[in-house]
């Protein structure tokens, strides 16, 4: 019955798509072509069946309608937004390719500016459907666990929690209990569980035993697949690794490892870096080219000296680069003498406070991102001397240097920014690029520009 339900959802899914991104290049069509004569009818016809057959073929490949019960909403838009792009090349491709030139660039932009705003519109009414749909009693999946320990108790908290996921939990077992001292109540052993299991229809089995329970969990495993009942495990990694772990296959051996960033993503990597050499590029036209010789007269007059200021910094795999920056002070000093800025620090001049507070002295910055050093978002560069001093005694301090650096971060965004006067300020700052790595989304991006961008507004008082 749910099976059904769900080959229905995703065909609803997919006709939606499809209906409005037809819409959106028939609308095109028609307001810049005459469809008065056979042939436009049929020209409209072949460019309907081209974007057709090619959403199809991409839309699968991309698992844009896979509607997985733990799929993130994230994960959703990242498929749906993959799943775009590659088609826009398609479509462009195929134009080319067969010499269809009178559909234009224009046509084809503005089939696209129409079709992205309505079809969020239409999956974010499918998403809330569907978790409403979830959420009734009739779409749950009847499901139990077997275990008393940790993992089982936060597997139970979660189900339970979040109804999306689309389980009910109809019992705990395990052969090793005490009611007095269990977090969780434990409805029987794992004999009891296997006869709960017929009688109630269960069609899931969340085994939380420990590994070392070899025979148990084979016991399980071997009624479940008599039963037709699907089997998963919970490991308990937590002891090594407290983040998502990734498995894959050398041949038939499965190897588990630590789950990779997303930036480690061919497509995701591409897509950051499109986008920083497009909003680099704007900002250094539109901006730097004019504020770089006010700035530039500005300092000339107040201490002479040269406009920019380059230091040594660590970036991508720990290489090093050279970070540019307006100079806002009246000496420079060597990767070796560096000194952090502190609150009204002689050295800083009245230009270079105005210029810290607005994060102003930053901006060259986009120069080094539209090279390719650095990007817009990102775990923001230390000196050389201040890695030295912390990669040996803060915790995953060196994993921030897994992605470009950027010109302005998670870290930044939430407030971590200046001087670090000590470790517990330097902790919190690597906890959030840490977490913006290993959680990394084009909307994390957007945000955290806002963000900055509502900071440089106001001032930042640890701008100095």
């Amino acid at each position: 019955m749910f099976k059904q339900k769900f080959l229905i959802y995703r065909a609803i899914t997919l006709l939606g798509d499809l209906i409005i991104l037809n819409s959106g290049f028939l609308i095109s069509l028609y307001f810049s072509r005459d469809f008065k004569s056979a042939n436009e009818n049929e020209f409209a016809i072949k460019i309907s069946l081209w974007v057709t057959v090619a959403w199809i073929y991409l839309g699968y490949s991309f698992k844009l309608y896979n509607a997985n019960r733990i799929e993130r909403f994230e994960q959703s838009f990242n498929h749906l937004f993959r799943t775009l792009f590659i088609h826009v090349l398609v479509i462009f491709s195929l134009v080319f390719i067969l010499k269809s030139f009178e559909l234009t660039r224009d046509i084809i932009l503005q089939a696209y500016l129409l079709f992205i705003p309505f079809d969020l519109i239409w999956r974010l009414f499918l998403i809330f459907w569907l978790r409403n749909t979830r959420n009734s009693t009739d779409h749950f999946r009847t499901a139990i666990i077997v275990g008393s320990g940790a993992m089982a108790s936060q597997m139970l908290k979660i189900l339970q929690t979040h109804k999306g996921y689309g389980y009910k939990v109809l019992g705990v077992f395990d052969d090793s209990f005490s009611n007095e001292t269990q977090e969780i109540k434990i409805d029987g052993d794992i004999n009891a569980a296997q006869s709960f299991c017929e009688q109630n229809n269960i069609e899931d089995i969340f085994c939380a035993l420990p590994l070392t329970e070899t025979s148990k969990i084979t016991q399980l495993l071997s009624f479940a697949e008599k039963h037709l009942i699907r089997f998963k495990i919970v490991p308990d990694f937590t002891a090594i690794h407290n983040k998502p772990f990734a498995i894959d296959y050398y041949g038939f051996v499965p190897v588990i490892s630590p789950a990779p960033e997303p930036l480690s993503n061919y497509f995701n990597n591409s897509i950051k870096r499109i986008f920083d050499i497009l909003f680099s590029l704007l900002v250094i036209v539109l901006i730097l080219s004019w504020l770089t010789p006010i700035v530039g007269i500005a300092l000339w007059i107040e201490s002479r000296g040269p406009i920019f200021y380059l230091q040594n910094r660590s970036g991508l795999n720990y290489k090093t680069f050279r970070i540019l920056k307006f100079r806002t002070m009246n000496v420079t000093e060597t990767d070796e003498q560096f000194i952090q800025a502190k609150k009204n620090d002689p050295r800083v001049t009245r230009l270079g406070k105005f210029l810290r507070k607005y994060n102003i002295d930053e901006l060259p910055q986009f120069i080094n991102v539209f090279i390719g050093n650095m990007s817009i978002v990102g775990p923001r560069p230390h000196p050389l001397k201040l890695n030295e001093e912390y990669k040996s005694i803060v915790s995953k301090y060196m994993i921030r240097h897994l992605v470009k650096p950027g010109v302005t971060g998670l870290a930044q965004a939430r407030g971590f920014r200046g001087e670090t006067a000590n470790h517990d300020i330097m902790e919190k700052r690597i906890v959030a690029d840490v977490f913006y790595i290993e959680n990394w989304s084009f909307l994390l991006d957007i945000k955290i520009i806002l963000l900055t961008i509502i900071n440089m507004i106001k001032g930042d008082k640890k701008g100095y």
